[in-house]
């Protein structure tokens, strides 16, 4: 009698399913376009089932969903261990929305279909918590750079870091729906106004001067 595979195993497998599907499904994007690109072609070249890929993927939207995940786990584990306070927030900042601009001007031609399917399924994505330790997408970058920043006492701490990360976050989200949907814009450009505006607003109160007292 085969014995049946424990839990632990038939996750791992399932999670290398998923992501040997989702990198077969961009090869096909890259080479042929996202549009031409049928749910029967990525069933057929990832070597699954139809009715298995459907299973795993409702929509060519999820297929997408789960590679742009994979690509931030990785991006947000390598930009994370190379925090430095002594940086400075502003510089470090700056430096992580420039990844992200010159990957997001890689995959530009994604990124609506992608954010279309991330506002469909909010609600399955809200109150996620889990381990926090190490980022997994760039808002838990922001907040990893906002706390060693308000432990530097470069930022203010009145507002947790976990909370000025979620404002900083409809920032930067903001200039890239501006950059995808308005022609001509420089998404540098525009993630350096969220910089600016940022700063300006989370930046340490300067402490006062003591005065002395008359003789």
């Amino acid at each position: 009698m085969i014995e049946p595979d424990p839990p632990g195993r038939r996750e791992r497998r399932r999670t290398q399913t998923l992501d040997h599907v989702a990198s077969t499904a961009m090869r096909l994007f890259e080479a042929q376009g996202y549009d031409a690109t049928t749910m029967e072609q990525i069933a057929q070249q990832s070597d699954v089932a139809k009715g298995t890929l459907y299973n795993h993927f409702p929509t060519k939207e999820a297929i997408l969903a789960h590679w742009v995940h994979l690509e931030l786990v990785v991006d947000a584990q390598r930009l994370h261990a190379s925090i430095d306070p002594k940086a400075g927030f502003t510089v470090q900042l700056t430096g992580l929305l420039d990844a992200s601009a010159e990957w997001s001007e890689r995959y530009r031609a994604y990124l609506l279909d992608y954010f279309r399917f991330r506002f469909l399924n909010i609600e399955s994505e809200l109150g996620g918590g889990g381990d926090r330790s190490t980022p997994r997408d760039l808002s838990g970058l922001f907040e990893a750079l906002i706390a060693a920043a308000q432990q530097a006492g470069t930022l203010r701490t009145d507002v947790s870091a976990a909370h000025l990360a979620s404002l900083l976050h409809h920032l930067y989200f903001g200039a890239l729906m501006r950059w995808l949907t308005l022609p001509g814009l420089v998404l540098r450009d525009e993630f350096a106004v969220v910089v600016d505006l940022f700063v300006g607003g989370a930046r340490a109160a300067p402490k006062p001067v003591a005065r002395r007292r008359a003789s």
